[in-house]
């Protein structure tokens, strides 16, 4: 339920400085929940892959109504301001790609380094692989470099584990089905 609570307090906290965001040179935005809290959990900063990300969790079945028709709402302002800012959002996005796939292969290549420790840290890392999936489908980009690294992580990563159950909390798994996220699938 924590994970619930701060995807949505990281939302609503996005949602009110969005359009600042997306009219920003800035990549890795502050935020702050109500009455200037810090937010916890892996979403800190506004990214459009950390929004993208807990606006997918936030879709899961499993939410409680509550939340469920609060997030709703708070969804509905987002897509508002995509659809708004549409050419300020794709170049966010762009400029998030090769930050996230940097990080990404930074953590394969700590892992192929100094395994098995940076194995245990899958889990929470692999985040960055499920906010790229994210991104590319933001973006009308061709981003031809990227993808063929992509692709190349992607190979080096299923050497290393073999199909298993889905490693995120289990409410999760509807809004990350298999066939697109075989990463979170995974056991390493």
């Amino acid at each position: 339920m924590q994970m619930i609570e701060n995807d949505y307090a990281f939302l609503r906290a996005s949602v009110s400085q969005l359009e600042d965001y997306l009219l920003s040179d800035v990549l890795y935005y502050p935020v702050t929940a109500d009455g200037g809290r810090q937010i916890r959990g892996d979403t800190t900063r506004l990214t459009l892959g950390n929004l993208l990300l807990s606006v997918r969790r936030l879709e899961a079945d499993a939410l409680p109504e509550d939340i469920r028709n609060k997030a709703d709402e708070a969804i509905g302002q987002v897509n508002h301001i995509r659809n708004r800012w549409q050419s300020n959002w794709k170049r966010k996005a762009g400029l998030e790609i090769p930050n996230r796939l940097r990080l990404w292969k930074n953590y394969l290549d700590d892992w192929r380094e100094n395994s098995p420790s940076a194995a245990g840290e899958y889990r929470y890392n692999v985040r960055l692989r499920v906010i790229l999936e994210l991104l590319f489908s933001e973006s009308d980009e061709l981003f031809v470099q990227e993808h063929e690294l992509l692709r190349s992580l992607d190979s080096r990563l299923k050497a290393k584990g073999t199909a298993g159950q889905f490693i995120w909390d289990s409410r999760y798994q509807n809004v990350f089905p298999t066939d697109r996220y075989w990463f979170l699938y995974l056991k390493v």
